[in-house]
């Protein structure tokens, strides 16, 4: 009896708090062609977090990754070790990190990566967060759930933005200023000659 017992504290999951989630933030965004964003990667109301995994996954004719940072939540522990594996064509990341030492996990919710996009086009993306993984300091698997992120695209308004001399612009102006003061002024010299 004993030993069944050691061998279901051993195998079974380790059941984090019912309420741990890994999820994207924010949940959902809309932003124009051209433009950079950043979307986190967090998990909420975890207990002695040692180690993670996720990957995220999105539609590559709209975005592309530009970077993938860890986030300060599993570095507050201690040391650690962080390996993401960026692919924009088949449009995902694969990122992992972990707790180095025997050590204890932390506690608590923070951000896990920090995953830096550009709209490449006008379209919409689920950012898809599966494979999510959790581990405890016993290397054991922690329960969670996961939930994705939403990203709208679209095209800038307005056209094309031109840079444009004010000088050159307001040049016309200027000038036209500049022949009014002439003329007033040999106007009033000439009628103060008279008196």
């Amino acid at each position: 009896m004993v030993m069944s017992l050691l061998v279901v504290l051993v195998t079974a999951p380790a059941c984090a708090s019912p309420q741990t989630t890994v999820y994207v933030a924010p949940s959902t965004m809309t932003v124009t062609a051209g433009q950079t964003f950043s979307v986190n990667v967090e998990t909420s109301d975890v207990v002695d977090l040692y180690g993670w995994e996720f990957t995220l996954k999105w539609n590559p004719t709209f975005l592309d990754v530009l970077n993938v940072t860890e986030g300060e939540f599993l570095k507050s522990g201690g040391d650690t070790f962080f390996w993401p594996i960026m692919n924009n064509t088949e449009g995902y990341i694969l990122a992992d990190c972990t707790l180095t030492g025997n050590i204890s996990g932390v506690n608590g919710s923070g951000t896990l990566a920090i995953v830096e996009f550009k709209v490449e086009g006008a379209g919409e993306s689920i950012l898809d967060l599966y494979d999510t993984k959790l581990v405890n300091s016993l290397e054991q698997p922690m329960d969670h759930t996961s939930n994705d992120g939403y990203v709208t695209t679209s095209k800038p308004v307005g056209g094309v933005w031109v840079p444009i001399n004010k000088l050159e612009l307001l040049a016309p102006w200027i000038a036209l200023a500049t022949v009014i003061a002439v003329a007033t002024a040999v106007v009033f010299v000439k009628r103060r000659k008279k008196q």
